[in-house]
């Protein structure tokens, strides 16, 4: 051990209370700023008698006020002022209030005594031996040189004065408050420390006003007391400390007391929330930029001006691999274009560590690193380079490019910095781990943006040839259309055509037969001519639907309507088909309700509709099978609005059309596949026709088979 610590060792006072009750004697070694003593377990000391009172002693620690030195005092009571039961006898008298000295006896009570004993002659072993030692007050006594008090430059006169200001200041809290607080006058003297200002700032005292806490506290004091301030507060930094001071200017004594607080937790703590917060503003640009443009050189432009802004760096590279685009952005302060030699150096080092890149790996590169390669280490001796960051580019472990920073020897200088520390000397890194932590974030943004730019790119590759198959496909479409059009145009021409050329044989043919028929025939002749007749009908009512469907189809606007009785016009349609249905034993059920309304309707039309169904319903339902129609008027479903009534109608039959057939029976010349098993024969037009008159009329026709049932239901508007 050197002499300089034995000797600090030796400086280091100690003060000792050694207590004798009915536990035994026990030292206390007094280290804090107050003690209170007595029966109560609530005490700092507590004393095992019954003689002694709960609160019954305090013990203050006082710090002179021109140096580090403090003494103990004790006070009878509590800190409310209460005198204890057996008062306190200090060598032999009555104390009420006593600054200890070393050797002081101590009597509580009749049981209870006590010694004070302060001394500094002894190292750390002695000390931690003496604790050991039984003999506590025979150990003590062997010690040389023992203080007689802890303030040796005050007079007797001078310390009484001194305990009376000291036990005023201890009313409140400043001997025992943690944080500093100092005193001064206007002629920059120091009237007062407690002891934590002594113990914090350990040469106040030497250096009085020159102190760093202190210096401009004259000046500002004069400042306050014009304008008639109390209170201001102001930051000083001691080393690696920062201070708040809190200073106030006592008008009544003309004295300029100061309240000082450590802050440099807090600070530390702020200064790591505003670098957290600029770095997250610098992000969320980034992410900004790519939320609002899809244009990538624009993203990664933003990218290399703030890495710019926020590292203090040089240049700045963004090259993404194997693409056109090439970012180079430098520091504002710069006013030269970067030298092709940067360039070169970009691209020699990402050719480099192009491996350790592509696992995802910053490269950290700077001019006081031993282990710089021989390739690289020109470039920063001829460029004056200080340091050299590549972050990779990598998204769904696909690697995209590289971010390059540079900072340079001359202009290593940071604008407005994420980190509080200034740049590191040449021998090492101008960036900390916190800003490689940023770039590698930015990066993997930029690695996200460059993505969503191929992505883009390759949507709008995808979109403009989709474009071009659509555009082809439309022409080629509209071409089919307008051939489709014409031919049927022609077809329609011809349908025209050919009905008409052939109504005029057909009528001469009905006339011959008519003639033939005025003569005897034979019963073989008779029956070949009512065949003949039977093809001419049917050739005929083909010709004429042919006509009318052509005729609706071409010219689909309103018709002329009269009113109807429902009632006298149905049977007399119905009529003509009973005698055809009795013929195959078929029944016809016909429900109409007695107060059915008049009708204002086309009457050729419904009556062809109802024709058309009922002829199929015979043509289609089996002998002995059953026929119906029901008539019903009911509230109205093609109108949005409720109140108007519809007239429907349903003809039902007992046949059944395959659910997959259903959809076409309403197209041309369509006819159901094995529905006539009885060879009626038919043209397919039939229903074609009743789905144009029923829209002619404007109304709607359904159609559901199920369970050997086929039902058409047509709702036609009841106008008044």
């Amino acid at each position: 051990m050197s002499v300089g610590t034995v000797e600090t060792q030796l400086q280091q006072v100690r003060h000792l209370l050694v207590l004798e009750d009915a536990k035994g004697r026990r030292p206390i070694l007094l280290e804090a700023a107050t003690y209170t003593i007595g029966r109560d377990p609530t005490n700092s000391i507590v004393v095992a008698s019954k003689l002694v009172s709960r609160q019954h002693a305090i013990l203050l620690r006082v710090t002179a006020p021109d140096s580090a030195n403090y003494l103990f005092r004790m006070v009878d009571g509590d800190l409310q002022g209460k005198r204890s039961t057996n008062g306190i006898l200090i060598n032999g008298q009555r104390q009420f209030s006593h600054d200890l000295q070393d050797g002081d006896m101590i009597s509580f009570a009749g049981d209870v005594k006590a010694r004070y004993f302060a001394f500094q002659n002894m190292t750390d072993e002695e000390f931690n031996g003496f604790w050991e030692n039984s003999d506590i007050l025979g150990f003590i006594s062997k010690a040389s040189n023992p203080y007689s008090t802890l303030v040796p430059s005050a007079t007797a006169a001078e310390l009484a004065e001194f305990s009376e200001a000291a036990l005023v200041r201890l009313a409140s809290y400043p001997e025992l408050t943690p944080n500093p607080i100092i005193e001064i006058d206007l002629q920059g003297s120091i009237t007062y420390a407690n002891p934590a200002a002594v113990m914090e700032f350990k040469n106040i005292q030497a250096l009085g006003m020159q102190h760093p806490i202190l210096i401009g506290l004259q000046e500002l004091a004069t400042r306050v007391g014009k304008q008639r301030e109390k209170v201001n507060i102001r930051e000083v930094e001691l080393g690696d400390r920062i201070y708040e001071q809190s200073i106030h200017y006592i008008y009544e004594s003309e004295l300029i007391r100061t309240y000082v607080t450590d802050i440099t937790d807090r600070k530390r703590a702020e200064e790591q929330l505003r670098q957290q917060a600029q770095r997250e503003a610098v992000i969320n640009r980034i992410i900004q930029a790519m939320r609002t443009t899809m244009v990538v050189t624009e993203v990664l432009q933003i990218t290399a001006d703030l890495l710019l802004e926020a590292l203090g760096a040089s240049y700045c590279f963004i090259s993404p691999h194997q693409t056109e685009i090439f970012i180079i952005a430098q520091a504002r302060h710069l006013s030269t274009s970067p030298p092709l030699e940067i360039r070169q150096l970009n691209q020699d080092s990402y050719q480099q560590f192009l491996q350790p890149l592509q696992l995802g790996q910053q490269v950290l590169l700077w001019s006081g690193q031993p282990e710089i390669s021989a390739d690289l280490g020109p470039y920063f001796n001829a460029l004056n380079l200080h340091t050299l960051l590549i972050t990779p580019l990598i998204y769904l472990n696909r690697y995209l490019g590289n971010i390059t920073l540079i900072q340079t020897q001359a202009n290593s200088r940071p604008s407005q910095r994420l980190v509080p520390e200034k740049f590191a000397q040449d021998d090492r890194p101008s960036w900390t781990t916190e800003d490689l932590s940023l770039v590698k974030i930015i990066a993997d943004q930029c690695a996200l943006a460059i993505h969503q730019a191929l992505l883009y790119q390759q949507v709008q590759e995808l979109n403009a040839d989709l474009e071009q198959q659509v555009t082809e496909r439309t022409a080629e479409l509209l071409q089919k259309m307008q051939e489709l059009e014409q031919l049927n145009a022609l077809k329609d021409d011809f349908l025209s055509t050919v009905s008409h050329e052939l109504r005029t044989p057909m009528a001469n043919i009905k006339m011959a037969i008519h003639m033939l028929r005025q003569f005897p025939l034979e019963a073989r002749q008779a029956r070949y001519l009512e065949i003949l007749a039977n093809e001419c009908t049917r050739e005929t009512d083909l010709i004429n639907d042919l006509l009318d469907l052509q005729r609706l189809e071409a010219r689909p606007g309103p018709v002329n309507q009269e009113r109807i009785d429902l009632k006298e016009w149905l049977p007399l349609v119905i009529e003509p088909f009973r005698s055809r249905m009795q013929q195959r034993q078929q029944q016809l059920m016909f429900s109409c309700p007695p107060n059915l309304p008049p009708l204002s309707t086309n009457r050729h039309g419904l009556e062809r509709i109802l024709a058309e169904l009922l002829n199929n319903a015979c043509k289609y339902t089996p002998d002995r099978g059953e026929i119906g129609l029901r008539v019903a008027v009911q509230d109205s479903v093609l109108e949005p609005q409720p109140g108007p009534k519809s007239l429907k109608l349903w003809v039902t039959n007992q046949s059944e059309i395959p659910t997959s057939e259903l959809p076409r029976i309403f197209d041309k010349f369509y006819r159901v596949p094995n529905a006539d098993p009885w060879k009626q024969g038919g043209t397919g037009l039939g229903l074609a026709l009743v789905k144009k008159l029923v829209e002619q009329l404007n109304g709607q026709i359904t159609v559901a088979s199920e369970e050997g049932i086929t039902t058409f239901s047509i709702e036609l508007p009841c106008q008044p």
